[in-house]
């Protein structure tokens, strides 16, 4: 039981960003997160420490992908920067970060709208892209346990990345002082 909450501890709040980041549901989100732990208390004894959380954000992935596939077979997002159901107003979900909350009104409008470019790029890849850059840049795995993760080879991880990462700069250096060469 020590096990289980330590790694209920540590991936809690990561498990469920990311699976927010993916549905734009909360409500689902809670529900898909309780989940993975559900099924990772069932696993435990069949997990390794150096797994498990590569086999903690796999679980949650393929949940997500049958609740899509029963829900909204045809939408698949990722990362907004605001939860749609408040209002528009900024969420306090653990992830990307933009800085203190205590900006003024022009940094503030700033980073809200960095936030909608940002998603804009994001939506505009493909999932597999998608998947990787949030998976490294955003959640902070290795690209080994973002291998595991998708299912493929860390070279496949590396390469899916460098033309996500290059593709996200591209996107953003229209609205960013970025100097492409």
């Amino acid at each position: 039981m020590e096990r289980f909450d330590r790694y209920l501890e540590q991936y809690r709040r990561p498990i469920f960003s990311y699976v927010v980041r993916l549905l734009h549901d909360e409500a689902a989100a809670e529900d898909i997160a309780q989940e993975t732990f559900l099924r990772l208390f069932n696993e435990l004894d069949r997990i390794r420490d150096e797994t498990a959380s590569a086999w903690l954000y796999r679980v949650a992935r393929n949940l997500v992908t049958d609740y899509l596939r029963k829900k909204r077979p045809v939408t698949f997002t990722v990362l907004r920067g605001q939860n749609a159901g408040n209002g528009g107003e900024d969420d306090d979900r653990p992830g990307l970060e933009f800085g203190s909350k205590d900006l003024g009104p022009e940094k503030q409008s700033y980073q809200t709208e960095l936030r909608k470019h940002i998603d804009d790029a994001l939506n505009a890849m493909s999932e597999k892209f998608r998947d990787v850059i949030v998976l490294i840049d955003m959640q902070k795995l290795t690209h080994e346990e973002a291998a595991k993760v998708l299912g493929c080879s860390v070279k496949t991880v590396s390469a899916r990345l460098a033309r996500a990462r290059e593709f996200f700069t591209r996107r953003l250096s229209k609205y960013l002082s970025i100097n492409l060469g």
